[in-house]
C-alpha cells in the first residue's frame, strides 16, 4: 500500500488556501484544489479525499503532489 506525502502549511498558507475554498468569485477549479490541500494537509489520504469530494483518486494525487512540488 502506498502512502500519500504529507502536506505541511505554513500560517499564511492555511489562511490563503482557506479564503479560496469559501470564494463565490473564484473559479471552481480553483476552489476544489484549494480544498484538496486542505483536506490533504489534515492527514487525509487521497482516497479519502476522493471519496469525500466526490472525484477520483487520481485527481486528488495530482493536486497534492502538485502542491508539493510548487
Amino acid at each position: 500500500m502506498r502512502i500519500a506525502a504529507a502536506v505541511l502549511l505554513n500560517p499564511e498558507q492555511r489562511q490563503a488556501l482557506e479564503r479560496m475554498a469559501r470564494a463565490r468569485s473564484m473559479p471552481a477549479r480553483l476552489v476544489e484544489r484549494a480544498r484538496i490541500v486542505l483536506l490533504a494537509a489534515d492527514g487525509m489520504e487521497n482516497k479519502q479525499i476522493a471519496r469525500r469530494m466526490n472525484l477520483t483518486e487520481k485527481k486528488a494525487a495530482r493536486w497534492r503532489n502538485r502542491f508539493l512540488i510548487g
